[in-house]
């Protein structure tokens, strides 16, 4: 069943409406019909609705049943993300959505290659991020910040926050995951790494360095295996 991200305020009825691009993909794209059902989702509430009129420019559905989706994590996970080369960033973004991802935090810092992330791309990340929960079956889509720079970027990331660093040898990210928290975040570096400044930054914030293991990580690679073992330990 196609599912599709709404707003709140749209599933209070018992009749919907929906407009703009997502009529035009029920109608044009899908090329569903009358009396087809699909699945609106806003906030973790979900409703299964049958379609009553299907134009390109405005689909009109009935409520036929109201639920909660149940693959939702149990705990918020905000990713600090660097802004990538090319496409690599985007490319994550679509994997942590669907492995569980509440929030994303773009950023730059000292060793970054890419110094900036336009309002564009910043829009694309939204864009992807919502395909991919719809894909991951989602209840909600993750929240993508405007970027920050690293010695503000603490000051934006809820406690406890986990720094992917390849200079820990000791703390191993499993080991780190706290066993009650309802909220965590976690920093994935650039692709020239973190500088020892900035790793004091960090703890000075109250960051605990980790370690994602003995071998050196792409930094996508990094972000994609880090929010898989958090999702499998906390969430």
């Amino acid at each position: 069943m196609h599912r599709f991200f709404v707003p709140p305020e749209t599933l209070r009825a018992d009749r919907v409406t929906l407009t703009g691009p997502q009529a035009r993909q029920i109608a044009t794209v899908l090329r569903l019909r009358t009396g087809d059902e699909i699945a609106l989702v806003a906030d973790g509430a979900e409703a299964i609705v049958s379609l009553e009129a299907v134009r390109p420019t405005s689909v009109s559905a009935v409520v036929r049943e109201r639920g909660f989706t149940s693959a939702e994590p149990t705990v918020a996970l905000t990713l600090a993300l660097p802004v990538l080369r090319g496409d690599h960033d985007e490319e994550v973004v679509e994997a942590v959505t669907q492995l569980g991802a509440s929030r994303i935090v773009p950023f730059t810092s000292a060793r970054s290659v890419v110094r900036s992330l336009s309002e564009a791309k910043r829009r694309r990340w939204e864009r992807i991020a919502r395909e991919a929960a719809e894909t991951a079956r989602r209840g909600r889509v993750p929240t993508i910040d405007p970027a920050r720079i690293w010695t503000d970027l603490f000051s934006y990331l809820p406690a406890p926050v986990l720094v992917a660093w390849e200079g820990e040898r000791r703390l191993r990210l499993r080991d780190a995951l706290p066993a009650t928290a309802r909220a965590i975040s976690l920093v994935i570096g650039p692709e020239g790494g973190i500088a020892d400044d900035e790793i004091a930054v960090a703890r000075e914030r109250g960051a605990t360095t980790v370690s994602l293991g003995g071998r050196n990580l792409r930094s996508e690679t990094a972000a994609i295996a880090a929010v898989a073992l958090v999702m499998d330990g906390v969430g």
